[in-house]
């Protein structure tokens, strides 16, 4: 995971005032969202408005509330033009592919990102900002933790679970993870410190919805905050924890599921090593399923088509006919499987 993939989510203004589109740019309201985009780039943004009701509909349905569904979506083409569609006075961050304003249900993308310029992933860092925006709406501008908030987003958009391990594995084995109570009070800049930050947070999120009846309890923390309730109140109301029980119950959590204790409690080079090992014989374990995976299919394929390409079975032979044949001297004979009977 790194910085400029998973967006922002950026202070916020009582009163929306946008600038106007630059040129090059055309606007069109499609369903309930407002979409903004380079008119050259039409057949890509297509393709993210396409695809925008499946993915509205699958992060509405995580928080168990109707959401009301009135957007703004400005995607620019590259970071500058990005800077001059956002709000006036709210820029976006100098590391982000994508903003969300979420108490104005504005959010912005660019086709390129910050430093080095090369195309993100449209999709997943619009299901990120979305998140953004339903969570704040779910739970009607609430409070919730910066960490909470992120780790919602991630844990929606982003299906890489490889790279928030290994940011894991190298942080515990190092000593680096950050106290949730930290992360309540700053959320950290340095690239090294956020991708540690984003990486728990959305482990700690994976934490509270790891099975069905986690997810009603998920359900059940969104209502309470939806009306009211501080987070530690909601949190205590639907899992029975303090943030400091959550915390600790996640930690324990970390050394069951990534068998690591050693790197918990050691921050030798030995254990960073291990870590890291960890991670490789992961990697070569998906490989090695997923190569296995394609010689079925491939073999599968091949008796297919060896089977339709097979001429039909020849017919068993049978006895040829007996013939009669009458001699000059008046005897029949029959002439049966290439011998001569004379009929008495």
């Amino acid at each position: 995971m790194t910085v400029a993939s998973v967006g922002a989510a950026a202070q916020e203004a009582p009163e929306l005032s946008l600038p106007s589109p630059i040129d090059g740019y055309q606007t069109e309201r499609i369903g309930s969202v407002t979409w903004t985009f380079p008119e050259s780039e039409r057949g890509r943004v297509a393709e993210l408005i396409e695809s925008f009701d499946e993915h509205w509909a699958k992060v509405v349905s995580d928080f168990g509330a109707r959401i009301d569904d009135d957007l703004v979506i400005r995607v620019a083409r590259n970071p500058r033009e990005m800077r001059a569609m956002a709000p006036f006075g709210h820029p976006p961050p100098d590391y982000a592919t994508g903003v969300a304003y979420s108490s104005w249900g504005v959010i912005l993308l660019t086709m390129s990102a910050p430093q080095t310029w090369e195309p993100p992933d449209l999709e997943v860092v619009l299901v990120h900002e979305l998140s953004h925006v339903v969570l704040y709406r779910a739970v009607r501008g609430n409070a919730v933790p910066r960490w909470f908030n992120e780790g919602v987003a991630i844990h929606q958009s982003e299906v890489r679970l490889l790279p928030r391990m290994e940011s894991l594995l190298r942080a515990a084995a190092q000593r680096s993870m950050l106290r949730l109570s930290e992360l309540d009070k700053h959320f950290p800049d340095h690239p090294h410190e956020v991708n540690i930050a984003y990486a728990q947070s959305a482990d700690v999120v994976g934490f509270l919805r790891r099975s069905n009846n986690d997810e009603r309890r998920f359900h059940r923390l969104v209502q309470s905050l939806r009306d009211g309730e501080t987070f530690d109140t909601a949190l205590a109301t639907a899992y029975g924890w303090t943030r400091v029980g959550l915390e600790r119950q996640w930690r324990d959590s970390l050394r069951t599921r990534y068998r690591i204790l050693p790197a918990l409690l050691a921050g030798s080079t030995i254990w960073v090593a291990a870590a890291i090992l960890v991670v490789f014989a992961y990697r070569k374990r998906r490989r090695y399923h997923h190569t296995k995976l394609q010689q079925m299919a491939y073999r599968e394929e091949l008796e297919s088509l060896a089977a339709a390409s097979q001429p039909p079975p020849a017919p068993l032979s049978t006895p040829a006919p007996a013939t009669e044949v009458v001699t000059d001297a008046g005897v029949p004979i029959v002439e049966h499987d290439g011998e001569s009977h004379t009929l008495h």
